[in-house]
């Protein structure tokens, strides 16, 4: 601590602030100063080996490039397709590559499967759902509060752990609340997704899989006959999803109930399938078939239909009509078409007068179709017109099914499942000229697949191996080379060719040579007298060890057994010297030569091993320096320390010391001042 002189030298005219500062600042030159430079000197010698580590760092680095298969490593040529032009896989070479031709041929690519629910009008809301259902073997608990959100993120919990399902849920947006359910496996397999129906055929309420009776004999016999049943249940209702509908199985078929679960709102249909030299017909139906709890009935229909968990399809669309009613009543087959109304509005259609059908059939082409009101046409002549085989839409090669249901809509269905341009409207003219339309329509059943993409493996063929993967991306099917697979083309095979990338170990092999080179000028400029590393013999040995590793020689090459011969050697200032053109041309002679001579018993290794050895943690050379200069520049640190608070308190003992003189000067001045006055006092008394 500095402590300022509290005199300001009055009695003795000195100003010994001034005396002070002299003395201590000669103090200063002789014991801190020195103490100062050796530190400042300590810290230019450690940045200038940060510096020094930095360029081996860049040497190691360049070593490593030039040591690796091929020097500059391998390039993978892969044309396009000679068929199509499309460029049907990339090719990643490495270091491990073996150079040759190979011929690829890309018969499949992998995917992940995907599978579809049913949509909802709000996936924020309560499904009202409780039961269980599997996927790949983890079951998943639905309760009635659960929504499809609820739902979503259970599936992805049992996705989770060491046992992980391998399927992950999304939730696909359809505008506002509504959306549905995509089930996506996380890997590319052939097994895609498999799906097992627990209790209360939750994996059926969600639209994944369908419904499905037994296989029987006839779609058009009643389904006793056609299961040859001589004791069969009395009619009863059934619920299709929230449908309910009343199944006879005396007069009933498969066809005639599909019809019922169409009219009702619902979605089903009647497939054909081989039954060893036979073909038989199932009912298929979108959503869960279960019983409907006030008809005691009901359980029996359903088991003897044998409704059970199906699989993943498709669902048929389906367009309905307004509510046509005749009066307060919804129309019928036989009701009058001059008695049709609309939502008990009557339309007052009169016979001559013209209803007129336009829409869309399932593959987006129009349909226009209608017919002039006769005195005898019902509901029934409309049907026709809609099912009518030269221009209705069950003409064309996508044809669809129109029905009436109970509730008075038409309803027209597709007769093929998937995504559906299926549309329809209904209009009427007058006979004298006015015009009116028999309500809106709407899509009550969204045509879709569930099925929206299929669970693949990879599959190519390489020099006529086969070989399959769950990924684009194969890395075994070429040593050394990672395949990425864009696009099949079955039957074009592409002639892959792996060479050693010239260019890039010409490029290598002269960045090896500039960080030597950098090294070298580094010590050249630390051999000026004022340089920190000055006279550095711990300096002088590491670049000794590199320059010394330029000239490991391979003995077991002919040709190339030194960097000299492929084009690389010091000049007389000490310089790496690169000739390019004669290093590409031992490398187009003899690259295996050359490579060895670079590689792992060569000069690439010499130079790693070099280099690591100077900038090893700890022990390395430079690491070692600057460990020293650290340890060197603390010890400096406590010296200066040390040398200050000497001179702080000398500075005070020196203060303290020339206050106490200038107070005794003070006190003498006074004391002869008084003793003067003393004496020319007495002077006065005696004259």
């Amino acid at each position: 601590m500095t402590t300022s002189l509290n005199i300001s030298g009055l009695s003795s005219n000195i100003q010994w602030g001034d005396v002070v500062d002299a003395t201590i600042k000669a103090m200063e030159a002789r014991t801190v100063t020195p103490i100062s430079d050796q530190i400042a000197k300590r810290s230019a010698q450690k940045e200038a080996w940060n510096q020094f580590r930095t360029l081996v760092n860049t040497l190691n680095t360049n070593s490593l490039a030039v040591r690796r298969g091929g020097i500059g490593g391998y390039l993978a040529n892969v044309p396009t397709s000679p068929t199509s032009g499309r460029s049907l896989f990339s090719a990643a070479a490495s270091t491990t590559a073996a150079p040759g031709k190979y011929r690829v041929e890309v018969l499949q690519l992998a995917d992940a499967a995907k599978l579809s629910g049913g949509s909802v009008s709000d996936v924020g809301a309560a499904r009202g759902l409780t039961g269980t259902f599997s996927i790949n073997g983890k079951e998943i608990a639905v309760a009635t509060t659960d929504t499809l959100r609820t739902i979503q993120e259970k599936i992805n919990a049992a996705n989770t752990g060491t046992s992980p399902s391998g399927v992950t849920a999304s939730i696909v947006s359809e505008g506002g609340t509504a959306g549905r359910l995509v089930l996506t496996s996380t890997t590319n397999t052939s097994t895609g997704i498999t799906l097992s129906d627990g209790t209360g055929g939750m994996a059926r309420e969600l639209g994944l899989i369908d419904t499905r009776s037994k296989p029987v004999s006839s779609a058009t016999q009643s389904v006793a006959a056609a299961m040859g049943l001589s004791v069969f249940p009395s009619p009863a209702s059934i619920r299709v999803g929230n449908k309910v509908i009343v199944a006879d199985l005396s007069t009933d078929s498969l066809t005639s109930i599909a019809a019922k679960i169409n009219a009702a709102g619902g979605s089903a249909s009647v497939e054909p399938e081989q039954f060893g030299s036979e073909t038989r017909f199932r009912l298929l139906v979108e959503g869960n078939v279960s019983a409907d709890n006030g008809d005691p009935i009901s359980q029996e229909i359903i088991d003897t239909l044998g409704f059970a968990a199906g699989s993943t399809g498709t669902v048929r669309q389906t367009v309905q009509s307004a509510a046509l009613t005749n009066g307060g009543s919804p129309v019928t087959a036989a009701t009058p078409l001059t008695a049709l109304g609309v939502g008990g509005t009557p339309s007052g259609l009169a016979v001559g007068d013209a209803i007129n059908i336009r829409g869309t059939r399932g593959d987006g082409t129009a349909v226009t179709v209608g017919l002039v009101i006769g005195s005898g046409d019902t509901m029934q002549t409309l049907l026709g017109r809609f099912n009518d085989a030269t221009n209705g839409f069950k003409s064309g090669s996508r044809t669809a099914t129109a029905g009436l249901g109970d509730d008075g809509r038409i309803r027209l269905t597709d007769d093929t499942g998937g995504g559906s341009r299926l549309s329809f409207s209904m209009s009427f003219t007058k006979a004298d000229g006015t015009t009116g339309t028999l309500g809106a329509t709407e899509t009550s059943v969204p045509g879709r697949s569930r099925e929206l993409q299929v669970g693949k493996e990879a599959i190519v063929r390489v020099d006529g191996r086969e070989i399959r993967r769950a990924t684009n991306a194969i890395t075994d099917a070429i040593s050394g080379v990672t395949l990425n697979l864009t696009s099949a083309e079955p039957g074009t095979a592409i002639d892959v060719t792996v060479e050693r990338d010239q260019k890039t170990a010409v490029e290598n092999v002269q960045a090896f040579a500039d960080s030597y080179n950098a090294i070298r000028k580094f010590l050249d400029e630390q051999r000026q007298p004022d340089s920190p590393l000055y006279a550095n013999s711990s300096l002088r040995r590491t670049v000794e060890t590199f320059t010394a590793a330029l000239r490991t020689k391979v003995t077991g090459n002919e040709t190339f057994s030194s960097l000299a011969v492929t084009g690389l050697a010091l000049d007389r200032f000490g310089t790496l010297v690169m000739n390019k053109e004669t290093f590409s041309k031992a490398l187009a002679d003899k690259p295996e030569e050359v490579e060895k001579l670079f590689g792992f018993d060569g000069v690439g290794t010499a130079f790693v091993n070099a280099t690591d050895d100077a900038t090893r943690f700890s022990t390395g050379s430079i690491s070692s320096q600057i460990t020293s200069i650290d340890n060197s520049t603390v010890s400096l640190r406590l010296k200066e320390t040390t040398a200050k608070s000497r001179l702080d308190l000398r500075r005070e003992q020196l203060v303290q010391q020339y206050t106490r003189m200038e107070e005794a000067l003070a006190r003498l001045r006074s004391q002869s001042s008084g003793l003067l006055g003393t004496l020319n006092s007495l002077q006065q008394n005696q004259n």
